[in-house]
């Protein structure tokens, strides 16, 4: 880690590049290119393997580097269990499936390799070696005026009270991701309060091309057909997405706004989904019909939830 200047240059990174494109061009054969919802989840899988290793190695923090590789090495085990759905559906060979999951396997093993050698690296990251070398000298320039116990008290005092401020003072932090569709306006995906993490409205768009799954217009744009199962689906996997762009996770979700177009008609179907999907989580949950959304989507989400 240490030679590497660039996370171009990682070869984890080079072999989840490589099996991002390879699932793009399995994802347009038939009839896996019509399951929409599976689909889109694999692009999202893929992508998030490359991305969070490319955001581990930017945050210049050997610690913060393990927490997005994990993230990577989960989001290769998600994509193992589509990969295993499409054969289960018959939507690739054998033999295609074969070298595939040796593909995802090889990327996971390897994350997890990177992941133990990090665990016993004592390199803190690029981000703490200018700190850490002032530390150094004021340690030692404190200690060469005074090696009385009451000085060592008050700077171990001072150091403390420093430390309790830090805590306080946590900035604001601004998520966005390309593993979810991308914002229609001057707004983030994500905002980091605290321990909140507060979404903004997020439908089910996909992150790849902006297509609606299972839409159909007609030649004025009026809707003429919407799939309200794959949709759910859809905004479902970008709420994760951006979940985890944003160092949460599924489990974390506290309060849940779900605004859909027609609530006799889709209701029955998206509650049940929502049961799949929400089953362990217990947040709370408030559905509302809206007249229409920004774009011609069916189903949209509002979302809070905690930081550890």
């Amino acid at each position: 880690m240490g030679t590497i200047k660039k996370f171009e240059d990682l070869e984890i990174w080079q072999l989840s590049r490589v099996l991002s494109a390879d699932i793009f061009e399995l994802s347009n054969f038939k009839p896996l290119a019509q399951d929409f919802a599976l689909k889109n989840q694999m692009l999202r899988s893929a992508g998030s393997i490359m991305d969070n290793i490319a955001e581990g190695f930017g945050r210049g923090s050997r610690l913060e580097f393990i927490q997005f590789l994990s993230i990577a090495k989960a989001s290769a085990s998600e994509l193992q269990s589509q990969i295993i759905r499409c054969k289960d559906y018959k939507y690739i060979s054998n033999d295609l499936f074969e070298l595939t999951i040796e593909k995802v396997n090889k990327i996971g093993n390897k994350i997890a390799a990177f992941i133990s050698y990090l665990n016993k690296s004592n390199f803190k990251g690029q981000k703490f070696m200018e700190r850490s070398s002032e530390n150094k000298n004021q340690s030692t320039t404190s200690y060469a005026k005074s090696q009385t116990s009451e000085a060592t008290k008050l700077q171990t005092q001072n150091t403390e009270h420093q430390t309790n401020n830090a805590k306080h003072q946590t900035p604001n932090k601004i998520i966005k991701t390309t593993n979810a569709a991308s914002p229609l306006g001057a707004y983030p995906h994500a905002r980091k309060v605290g321990n909140l993490l507060f979404l903004s409205g997020i439908g089910s768009r996909s992150a790849v091309d902006n297509s609606i799954p299972g839409l159909e217009l007609d030649a004025d744009g009026t809707i003429v057909k919407y799939d309200i199962e794959a949709e759910c689906h859809s905004v479902f996997a970008n709420v994760k997405a951006v979940l985890e762009a944003s160092g949460s996770s599924w489990d974390k979700m506290v309060d849940v706004t779900v605004y859909l177009t027609n609530m006799k008609k889709d209701f029955p179907v998206y509650n049940k989904i929502y049961g799949d999907y929400f089953k362990d989580v217990e947040a709370c949950r408030t559905t509302v019909e809206v007249k229409s959304l920004p774009t011609p989507i069916c189903i949209e989400l509002k979302v809070i939830a905690t930081l550890e």
